[in-house]
């Protein structure tokens, strides 16, 4: 294959990436609202259970988390394999690499990332690192999308992104910060996930969840 003709196909697979738009909402959707539920049950297990004792076990944070992760992914991969059944394409079509493509360096460096904390050892600090770095790498793989994803999956992105901003500046001016009460400066890690993989997620859901015919448009 020449070059015109690898431009040709590559051109051939954004195209049915944007005709599709609709399909990845129908797909996302349910995802999101998975993912986002799982996340705040998360955070609220971690407050009741750990939230006490967590410079004692802080294992449990990222324990907690890629339960959540692996959940999560496990349902997007059934979502997937049901849309392509339906609309009988592989599941592993071109459009389909091609998104997997731009959001490969950002989850492998966010993979890297955790990998790397953990094995420095966690602390006290962990909740709080990890709630700024896995937003950001999430936030980056969306985002990496935008050429062909529907619009509100880079709104999105840039909404972990930002979040992440914001909870470095709360960390950075937070003694300054009247509504940062001793207690929420203890579990403000925990809160941002919350507020990020669960509220933003259910958010998400309810806002591109597919109307009636949607799954059938081009």
């Amino acid at each position: 294959m020449n070059d015109q003709e690898r431009a040709e196909e590559h051109l051939k697979t954004i195209r049915r990436l944007m005709e599709r738009a609709t399909i990845y909402r129908a797909i996302s959707a349910p995802t999101a609202l998975v993912g986002g539920l799982l996340s705040l049950a998360a955070s609220a297990i971690y407050l009741r259970w750990f939230g006490d004792n967590a410079p004692d076990a802080p294992d449990y944070f990222i324990y907690l988390w890629l339960l959540v992760l692996v959940l999560t992914a496990a349902a997007n991969t059934l979502f997937i394999v049901i849309g392509a059944n339906k609309r009988h394409e592989p599941v592993f079509s071109p459009s389909m690499k091609a998104a997997l493509t731009a959001l490969a360096p950002a989850f492998i460096a966010g993979a890297a990332f955790t990998f790397a904390f953990a094995a420095i050892g966690w602390d006290v600090l962990a909740d709080l690192v990890m709630s700024i770095g896995w937003p950001v790498f999430y936030g980056l793989g969306l985002l990496a999308t935008s050429h062909f994803a529907p619009r509100s999956l880079t709104l999105l992105g840039w909404a972990f992104l930002i979040s992440s901003i914001v909870e470095m500046m709360v960390l950075r001016f937070g003694d300054h910060l009247p509504f940062i009460t001793p207690e929420i400066g203890n579990h403000l890690g925990i809160y941002f996930m919350a507020i990020t993989f669960g509220l933003f997620h259910l958010i998400y859901a309810a806002c591109t969840w597919p109307r009636n015919g949607a799954a059938s448009e081009p």
